[in-house]
């Protein structure tokens, strides 16, 4: 006669175990268990991206620790638990991190009983330190999922931007969100890693920060989405500006937009050429007013070379394509494929020599008024 089958007893840690009393023993001498670890309730949620970080090869267990190089360290931020914070000057563009997934999980899965299974299978592969590493990651759902899911939907991200997974990564996890932004986080597939770059110079003792926010929107945007995402205030320096500034900031995002709107006419046929460069650097000014470099940058210059390409114009969009690769260098590094890709389109154009430098060179490319 078969033996009946016995229903394994799951651990709030993801382990599975025969009977209760194997969970107890368990709990009772497992250092995960010891001195468990709890977000506090001012934590930002960090939406970072964590795994095991190549300079390091360090796990954290909960302790401050330092990467090789000593760009940074992981130490308590008031008011955001735990965060990234500068160890020496980061000059603009260097590679701060990269890391390698610790697991994937799917993405934009609503079954939450298969993903509860599928993360629990995860955590028990990992080994001791790397346990301490992911439970001592932000949980943000508090008692609504199981202790190991919450932490991974808190913390994992899309490795890459069609990618059906995403990525836990320990390190750039913890790196916290500002609207003003001095880093920025990419998953390069040339590598199989995610990477982290400052897109500004980085004083020694400043935090590092990503953006959680597709698009920098205006105040009120940014404030909804990010209480409804990742149940905190934004109290950013943008967020953070005088209401008076703040409205005149919002204007230059809205207007921002509006204009990224309308270039797409351009390629619909309702935009002339002259008409969309003139928009597009009228967006430059308005990035540098409100300080913002990232990928929008480099995403601005490939339109604008899109722009000169579709008017068979090759002088120009070979500026264009050189300025558009000369950002990702510093957002994403040369062995990203974007920037590869951006190379080879820049050299494959021919240059003109237009005899110009300095305003005169900008009105020509811009096509503005001498």
């Amino acid at each position: 006669m078969p033996k009946p089958k016995t229903r394994k007893v799951l651990c709030d840690c993801g382990k599975r175990f025969i009977d209760s009393q194997s969970r107890s023993r368990h709990i009772r001498d497992s250092p995960l268990h010891q001195q468990p670890v709890t977000a506090a309730a001012d934590t930002d949620a960090t939406p970072a991206l964590a795994g095991e970080s190549d300079e390091t090869q360090a796990l954290s267990t909960g302790k401050e620790i330092e990467s090789v190089g000593r760009l940074y360290t992981i130490k308590a931020i008031a008011g955001k638990g735990k965060g990234l914070v500068a160890a020496t000057k980061i000059l603009k563009g260097t590679r701060i991190l990269s890391e390698v997934p610790m697991f994937r999980v799917p993405r934009d899965n609503s079954d939450i009983e298969a993903l509860e299974r599928i993360v629990a299978k995860e955590v028990e592969c990992l080994n001791m330190d790397q346990q301490r590493t992911f439970f001592d990651l932000t949980n943000i759902y508090g008692n609504a999922h199981s202790r190991p899911l919450g932490i991974a939907r808190t913390n994992v991200l899309p490795i890459g931007s069609k990618a059906s997974s995403g990525g836990l990564f320990p390190e750039a996890s913890r790196i916290n969100h500002s609207c003003r932004h001095n880093s920025q986080n990419t998953w390069n597939e040339n590598i199989g890693r995610l990477t982290i770059h400052a897109l500004r110079d980085i004083e020694e003792g400043e935090e590092i920060t990503i953006t959680y926010l597709a698009i920098t929107s205006e105040y009120t945007d940014r404030q909804r989405f990010l209480k409804e995402k990742f149940k905190f205030d934004c109290k950013c320096e943008l967020c953070s500006l005088p209401r008076a500034q703040q409205k005149r900031s919002d204007a230059r995002l809205r207007e921002i937009q509006t204009i990224d709107s309308s270039i797409g006419d351009f390629f619909w046929g309702g935009l002339e050429s002259e008409r969309a460069l003139h928009l597009l650097h009228k967006m430059f000014g308005l990035f540098e007013t409100e300080d913002i470099w990232d990928g929008s940058i480099s995403r601005a210059y490939k339109d604008a070379y899109d722009i000169a390409i579709e008017s068979g114009d090759k002088p120009r969009a070979r500026v264009f394509a050189e300025r558009s690769y000369d950002a990702r260098r510093v957002i994403e590094g040369d062995d990203s494929p974007v920037t590869m890709k951006m190379k080879r389109v820049a050299e494959g154009l021919s240059a003109e020599a237009q005899g110009l430098n300095g305003v005169d060179f900008e009105n020509w490319l811009w096509m503005l008024p001498s």
